[in-house]
């Protein structure tokens, strides 16, 4: 039996406070995966707040509005969040997808491995949260075919903890908890805004333990998903920098792939009625399609 498995990986962009065109640019972002279709999508900086709405499900019934056919599922994870009542916000992730997921329910991992933000008011200290999650589903490609999806976000903050960065930390989290959660004769592919670059040991860490990064994998050029010093989004044009944003493969044991296709995805501006331009987010997706034998 063989599979034809698509898989998109995400940053949204909330732009917290302000969440500028952010309605616009969920709209855009509905639009390009409602024609792409991919079958799972890793979602990242989902923010849930009295000034944006819930992004996770704005989006979701969006894409379902769009397209004809099976609607999309999706299932949000909490990371941190703050405040109360019209001051509330709560950010995280999410999988979305058109495959039906296996009797084993959605699993969160939040990391133990945490940036602390801290901020001082007066004479009190206070730690402002910067939590980061995984999420997990298992999925039914085909019949007699499951995958193990995973979406993260890892931290942003080139923070260390006893002589260690954080990322790291964190990305070997990931890597046992994907031992520990996943079948291994099942294809496992991760999607994510890892925050670091291809050649960082955060990468290393699961490039080095069975996990194929299907874009260096594919094609030879940089890649590149994200500017760092922020791209403005409502520039004509991106000079970005830094391929921060994966997804990743393994294969699942006795079991043979061929990668299809990786590709940026939303990497263009969309034109405006009024005039002017707008990005969808500061970061650019990677789509990537593989067949699995």
């Amino acid at each position: 039996m063989s599979a034809s498995v698509s898989f998109l990986t995400f940053n949204l962009f909330s732009d917290l406070p302000t969440f500028r065109h952010l309605d616009r640019r969920l709209e855009i972002a509905a639009n390009a995966i409602a024609a792409e279709q991919p079958g799972i999508v890793a979602l990242q900086e989902i923010v849930r707040a009295r000034a944006c709405g819930q992004m996770d499900r704005k989006l979701h019934e969006l894409v379902n509005r769009t397209r004809a056919g099976a609607p999309y599922r999706i299932h949000y994870a909490p990371a941190d969040g703050l405040g109360e009542d019209e001051w509330k916000f709560e950010e995280g992730i999410a999988l979305m997808s058109l495959h039906e997921h296996a009797d084993r329910g959605p699993e969160i991992l939040k990391y133990a491995a945490q940036v602390r933000i801290g901020a001082a008011v007066g004479s009190q200290q206070y730690r402002l949260p910067d939590d980061r999650v995984a999420l997990h589903l298992r999925y039914k490609v085909a019949p007699g075919i499951e995958l193990e999806a995973y979406a993260t976000h890892l931290t942003d903050r080139d923070e260390s903890s006893g002589g260690e960065p954080i990322r790291v930390q964190q990305a070997r989290e990931l890597l046992q908890w994907v031992r520990h959660t996943s079948d291994p004769r099942n294809p496992v592919l991760i999607g994510g805004d890892f925050n670091d670059v291809p050649e960082s040991d955060t990468i290393r860490t699961l490039t080095e333990n069975g996990f194929i990064d299907l874009h260096a994998a594919f094609s030879s050029s940089p890649g590149f998903t994200n500017d760092r010093h922020d791209l403005d989004i409502e520039a004509a044009e991106a000079r970005p920098n830094q391929r921060i944003d994966y997804v990743f493969l393994r294969p699942g044991k006795g079991r043979d792939f061929r990668i299809e296709s990786v590709r940026l995805f939303l990497d263009r501006p969309c034109a405006q009625p009024g005039g002017g331009w707008l990005w969808a987010s500061d970061h650019f997706g990677v789509l990537a399609r593989i067949a699995l034998d």
